[in-house]
């Protein structure tokens, strides 16, 4: 699997630390960011290959980033954790639920990168 570097937003420390280390642990190269501001100028400064955003960021804040991105690069594909009751945004590329574990994120991760980049990894 070729290094992707991949932008995860979210306000929580703890939990940015730990999906940080579970997706550096499968391989990937994280670039952790704190405020949608900074996320951003991240994803415009960096060949950003994903973005994960945390259901810590309020909806409009999240809606208002995914528009923003996908406006400046529509091929670059968006994953969204939500929590319970949270409507899905239509921009983004994959969902996994905020407490389905780490085994899902890297799922979905893998599976959004492949649909993306038109290749098959092994697992």
């Amino acid at each position: 699997m070729p290094p992707y570097l991949i932008l995860s937003v979210g306000l929580d420390p703890s939990l940015m630390r730990t999906r940080t280390t579970v997706l550096a642990n499968a391989g990937y190269s994280v670039l952790p960011s704190f405020t949608t501001r900074d996320a951003f100028q991240i994803f415009t400064s960096h060949d950003i290959d994903l973005v994960i955003i945390c259901h810590t960021i309020s909806k409009e804040e999240r809606a208002q980033l995914i528009a923003s991105m996908k406006r400046r690069n529509k091929r670059t594909p968006i994953i969204s954790l939500h929590s319970d009751g949270e409507a899905k945004e239509e921009l983004v590329d994959g969902y996994v639920h905020s407490l389905d574990g780490p085994e899902a994120l890297l799922s979905c991760v893998l599976q959004v990168l492949e649909k993306s980049s038109g290749l098959q990894f092994a697992s």
